[in-house]
């Protein structure tokens, strides 16, 4: 917020304002100032700005330079100091640019005014854009601009003691900043100073201040702070500001009663009643914190793409689960809550079901199914599943598994467990060991619970931005506060919910997929149910058919055997007949009898008979007709199964035909479409190879011409390499020459320097021989004296310690010596310190007594102007104010004279037609008449020079005339100012320039301007005098000596003839009217130190001279020509 506002286009536009404000030096740095140099100043602008809110001047600085600055935190001071002195009062790439080149520490000039010049800036952009910034509450939390115990409280007191301090000639230096777009009007008040902090909710509530400031935070309306009563001491005070409170929800519809029915009154905040101000803390926060802080839109789409999501995932299961697409029931029961509820605590719980619909969970309420805490991780679980995994949420808790008072043990029927869900817990008794009591199981279950509130609390503290407003005590193995837990699902569904673009990328790419696995799915089904419905049309038809064949062919069956039975029967009961009658035939009376007898006996037999025959023959009937019935079973079904596949290979060589003509179709049709492309192929390759074919010789043929270059270029430098090589070799011949004369020198050397080191070893043999002869004999004789030897020793030892403490003693009094001189030094340099403290504080003392008597000056001039005025005020003074008053309200910047100035040399230096130069020296003789610092600024430009050779340009016409006259009288307002005489003077040929102006205008002396009361004649003598007045500038002597002569006769000659013409007029007058006349003799001025600018305001003050012959008389005056 803080980059956006400040690269706005209005900012940005006021920014460059500012800096051509600067560059152009309107808003400029006292010369006497050094932000940098001088400690105190620095100190006290470091000071200055340290009294904003460390928090603010970090965001100020970060958003002004575009960095970021590494602070320990936001209430790093020291860290923002640093940074202030070493980038704002201080620059390193300016220091890099001026910087001496050999020099340390030694800048060049203009170092000062460029660091002066990017500090005004950078603090001027830091002020604005901090006032800005806070005007336009960037920060939600709002804190104080100001420290509580800073000097300052507004942004116009800093800029006006800025201005008052260290800037040149600006007053109100928030007004001009005003005219450039960067007002500032922060005012910090006691009301912005307040602690709202709160720890006791019955003492800190009942002023209304700290719950007026909450509405404020929650509604947005800045204006309810104004209607406080600050500081609130009395009861009626308090009231009055809890009452503000009241009506605002009353506004909003809100019922002020407890859950007793009684009503909230203001007294009961006041007179610190607990209960209902807790119940009033209750209301707010769900008026405010749960249907404000929740985006319905939002809530209601995520509602809605949960929903679908589930639904499609629901689909694509049951795709999976039941192929031949049987639907699901959509579960079409409500999710109304059974108390009344405002909308978005519907939503609320739409969203927690929404979400709860993936883990097979159904939630009615917001106490008993909130209380195991599987809810709240599984809608953790949903959006970010890395901080709470499914596998580590405990399921068994007191509502999947409830504890009976008969110990036993069984599933809950609460509606927040699972339905039907694989993960839910199927329970029964006996499940458990016997030696399990429902104790243990109970511990076991809020142990479960702990840990899923544990894992909530850890997940919560990593998502940031969720108080932390539950804990497992409060929350387990008891009924939760509804309240709370709505609260805290209402943050939790905010948080959530403002992460979901992480995940919601993921979620959508899933839902896209499932949308096309389901479709795809679906249709395979589909084209799996339409097969299937054809095979079995086609196998039931099939076994209709044979059904009926095999019905038919066992009638049939059954037919024949049935007749082969009856024919049988038959013929038996023919063939018993004949027989019959053929015994009855031979058989005789008497044997009638006997065979009757027997034929009694064996018809009993035959029955007997044929009833075992019967029942033999039916059993191995039977037995036949299952063997015939099962061979028949068998061939019917592989004569059936042979069919069956033969129907079978038929369909499926037809279908390989149909596909394979179908197949060829579309090869012969994408063969003809390849072949179409294929000719246009070849014609784009015919072309393309052409083209390449083309571009290849004109490669090849610069690679030839590159080849024969380097060929060529080669060939040179073999030639060349050769004359090297000769030239080299003759150089290391001449070279072995020279290094063998060299080496044979040098071993003539080292043979010189070895018969040398012979000799001396020679030598030192011989001197060793002689040393140790001398030593051996010094032995013998010190062998010999080795008790006098001793005794000197000990006389040496005494001498020599005698000496150390005689140098030690010596050595010990110098040091003392220089010590007492050291701190004599040291206390004269602080006697020194201080008297220079004491000064400086005496002075620095002196200057404030001095600001304070001038601003009691001031304070008593404009308090007896006041007077004055109130006492003597007219109605044309009035009038005159008014007019005044409505003349600055009118005025606009680019009236000023600096930017007018700036604006006309631009004209000057830029165009060459006559009337924009006209209307610039117009804008510069004002400018330069009325301002001093307009002058300097025409000095440090070109616009003299210019103007010089604008009047050698010029003719004698009209508006050349014209041109001429503004451009003497604007070098002549330069001229009076004595810092801008000498620039010019040093134009080259300026005074050539004036002499030949003074010869072309000589003949028309006396011509008078009827505004400005001079010619061009006069100005320019009057310019020229002014020039000359210094003595160090002889040149103007030697140059117009003999042209200042010849112009002086010429204009006296001029001035006696107007003279006798005029005295006879006079004379002539006199005579008709009968009065005398005295003839005017002219004044000759002996002077020109009286010719002062115009804002000098001096009763000895010249004006400028008009009459020709004083002018001249003037010039020759100054420059001691005498007059003959």
């Amino acid at each position: 917020d803080a980059c956006c506002l400040f690269t706005s286009e209005t900012m940005v536009q006021a920014i460059k304002k500012l800096e051509v404000e600067i560059e152009t030096r309107r808003l400029l740095v006292r010369r006497d100032r050094h932000l940098w140099k001088d400690v105190g100043e620095r100190q006290k602008v470091l000071n200055w700005l340290l009294s904003y809110n460390p928090l603010w001047l970090r965001i100020g600085l970060e958003t002004v330079y575009g960095e970021l600055i590494a602070l320990e935190s936001n209430s790093d001071v020291m860290g923002l100091a640093i940074f202030i002195l070493n980038r704002l009062l201080w620059n390193p790439d300016i220091a890099a640019e001026y910087r001496h080149p050999t020099v340390p520490h030694l800048y060049r000039e203009g170092h000062e005014e460029a660091l002066s010049k990017f500090t005004l800036k950078k603090l001027l952009l830091l002020v604005c854009f901090l006032d800005c910034a806070k005007q336009s509450r960037i920060m939600d939390h709002d804190p104080c601009l100001f420290c509580k115990d800073a000097e300052f409280k507004a942004s116009k007191d800093l800029l006006l003691a800025f201005s008052r301090d260290f800037l040149s000639g600006e007053g109100d230096l928030s007004r001009h900043l005003g005219f450039l777009g960067l007002p500032v009007s922060h005012m910090q008040t006691p009301l912005d100073e307040f602690d709202f902090a709160v720890t006791n909710l019955a003492a800190d509530l009942q002023c209304g201040i700290r719950l007026v400031r909450t509405i404020e935070l929650l509604t947005k309306n800045w204006n309810l702070s104004k209607q406080l009563r600050v500081p609130a001491i009395s009861r009626l005070q308090k009231i009055h500001n809890v009452d503000i409170v009241l009506n605002v929800l009353k506004e909003r519809g809100i019922h002020l009663k407890d859950e007793s029915g009684t009503s909230i009154d203001s007294r009961d905040i006041v007179d610190r009643h607990r209960e209902r101000t807790l119940a009033l803390l209750w209301k707010i926060v769900f008026a405010f914190q749960v249907d404000v802080f929740l985006n319905v839109e939002q809530l209601k789409e995520e509602i809605e793409f949960l929903k679908n999501a589930h639904k499609r995932k629901t689909q694509l299961g049951a795709l999976k689960t039941f192929p031949n697409g049987c639907k699901l029931q959509e579960d079409s029961s409500s999710n109304s809550l059974p108390q009344s509820y405002s909308d978005n605590v519907e939503l609320l719980m739409a969203w927690v079901n929404a979400v709860c619909g993936f883990y097979n969970m159904k939630v009615e309420n917001f106490t008993v199914c909130f209380s195991d805490g599987r809810v709240l991780c599984h809608l953790i679980h949903h959006y970010h599943p890395c901080y709470v995994p499914l596998e580590a949420v405990c399921q068994r808790t007191t509502q999947t598994v409830e504890c009976s008072r008969t110990h036993t043990v069984g599933l809950n029927s609460s509606s927040s467990s699972f339905l039907e869900s694989d993960t839910s817990l199927n329970v029964m008794e006996g499940i458990f060991d016997q030696t399990v009591t429902a104790s243990v199981l109970y511990k076991e279950l809020l142990d479960n619970e702990r840990k899923n509130f544990q894992l909530i609390n850890a997940a919560v503290s990593d998502l940031g931005g969720i108080p932390a407003m539950i804990h497992h005590s409060d929350m387990s193995n008891t009924i939760p506060d509804e309240k709370v837990v709505i609260t805290y699902l209402s943050f939790l569904c905010s948080r959530l919910l403002d992460l979901r673009q992480e995940t919601r990328a993921a979620r959508l790419i899933q839902s896209a997929w499932r949308n096309y696995r389901m479709k795809k799915e679906l249709k395979l089904s589909q084209e799996r149910d339409r097969a299937a419905r054809v095979i079995q049309k086609s196998v039931i038809n099939f076994l209709s058919r044979q059904r009926i064949l095999k019905r038919v062919n066992a009638a049939i069956f059954i037919q024949k055997h049935w007749r082969r039975y009856l024919a049988r029967m038959i013929f038996l009961t023919l063939k018993q007949t004949k027989l019959e009658e053929a015994r009855s035939k031979s058989a005789t009376v008497i044997q009638a009898s006997y065979r009757g007898y027997k034929a009694r006996q064996w018809v009993n037999k035959t029955r007997a008979a044929q009833v075992i025959q019967a029942w033999f023959r039916g059993c191995r009937a039977r037995k036949e007709y299952a063997s015939v019935v099962k061979a028949i079973c068998v061939i019917q079904s592989h004569f059936k199964t042979k069919q069956q596949r033969t129907w079978f290979l038929k369909m499926k060589f037809c279908a390989l035909t149909i596909q394979r003509r179908w197949r060829a179709t579309l090869t012969a049709r994408r063969i003809q479409h390849q072949f179409l492309k294929l000719q246009a192929a070849c014609l784009i390759q015919k072309a393309y190879r052409g083209f390449k074919a083309r571009r290849k010789l004109v490669q090849q043929k610069a690679a030839a011409v590159i080849i024969q270059n380097h060929l060529r270029a080669w060939q040179e430098g073999r030639l060349q390499f050769m004359k090297y090589n000769k030239t080299r070799r003759a150089v290391i011949k001449l070279q072995a020459f020279i290094r063998g004369y060299l080496v044979r020198k040098k071993i003539s050397e080292q043979k010189q320097k070895k018969r040398l080191l012979y000799f001396t070893a020679a030598v030192y043999h011989h001197i060793s021989a002689i040393k140790i002869q001398r030593v051996y004999r010094i032995h013998l004789i010190l062998k010999l004296a080795q008790n006098q030897i001793s005794s000197v020793l000990i006389i040496q030892r005494w001498f020599r310690a005698k000496m150390q403490q005689k140098r030690f003693l010596r050595d010990y009094q110098r040091i003392v010596q220089l010590q007492h001189v050291i701190r004599g030094w040291l206390n004269h340099r602080n006697n020194a310190a201080t008297i220079i403290q004491q000064n400086v504080r005496r002075f620095l003392a002196c200057r404030r007594r001095r600001k304070f008597a001038v601003g009691v000056i001031k304070f008593q001039a404009l308090w007896r102007g006041y007077s004055w005025r109130k006492s003597n005020d007219t109605a044309k003074t009035k009038a005159l104010r008014r007019s005044l008053e409505k003349a600055n309200e009118k005025s606009r910047e680019e009236n000023k004279l600096c930017n007018r100035t700036a604006i006309a040399i631009e004209y000057l230096l830029k165009y060459k037609h006559l009337s924009y130069i006209l209307a610039a020296l117009k804008h510069l003789e004002v400018a330069t008449r009325l301002s001093p610092l307009c002058c300097e600024n025409m000095a440090q430009s070109r616009a003299i020079f210019t103007i010089f050779v604008l009047i050698r340009s010029c003719n004698r016409s009209v508006p050349c005339m014209d041109v001429i006259r503004y451009s003497i009288q604007v070098l002549l307002n330069v001229s009076k100012y004595e810092r801008t005489t000498q620039a010019v003077y040093e134009v080259e040929n300026s005074i050539d320039t004036l002499l030949d102006l003074l010869q072309i205008y000589r003949g028309k002396a006396g011509d008078k301007i009827s505004e400005k009361g001079g010619s061009i004649f006069t100005k320019t003598c009057c310019l020229l005098a002014i020039l000359s007045k210094d003595s160090k500038r002889a040149l103007v002597r030697l140059k117009s000596v003999t042209c200042i002569q010849s112009l002086y006769k010429l204009t006296a000659r001029k001035h006696k003839m107007d003279a006798e013409r005029t005295l006879l007029k006079q004379k002539t007058n006199t005579f008709l009217s009968g009065t005398s006349f005295v003839p005017v003799t002219p004044l000759r001025i002996k002077t020109v130190s009286r010719i002062k600018p115009d804002w000098v305001l001096r009763k000895d003050n010249m004006q400028e001279i008009v009459d020709p012959l004083q002018a001249i008389l003037m010039v020759m005056d100054t420059l001691g020509i005498a007059c003959y």
